[in-house]
């Protein structure tokens, strides 16, 4: 058994895709799956980029917003999940700041 405490300390800074206030831990990664545990400080935002594969974000603490490609901003809350298909292009962005654990899928053996 592993337990692991994504803490600011174990929580590597991501800047990627224009992304401000991003920071982000792997708990898993596999040939076809990578699970992240995102930190969004207020006012920071994921930059706007695709999908690797079949995206879900499981919002597990905080607030924001989401949207897909230059689509209308949609409101999340702890317990909201949003899941963008392989190649959709999305942005994350929180005033308040939000924590999420995202899973990603792809390669489905085709």
């Amino acid at each position: 058994m592993e337990i692991i405490h994504p803490e600011p300390a174990t929580l590597r800074p991501i800047s990627a895709h224009g992304s401000v206030g991003l920071t982000a831990q792997a708990l898993l990664r596999a040939e076809t799956t990578a699970v992240t545990v995102l930190r969004v400080a207020p006012g920071g935002e994921i930059g706007d980029h695709p999908a690797r594969g079949d995206q879900t974000l499981l919002i597990t603490e905080g607030s924001g917003q989401v949207r897909s490609g230059a689509g209308p901003w949609h409101d999340v809350t702890a317990g909201d999940a949003v899941r963008w298909a392989a190649g959709e292009s999305h942005t994350t962005r929180s005033a308040a700041g939000l924590t999420a654990v995202a899973i990603e899928v792809s390669g489905h053996g085709g």
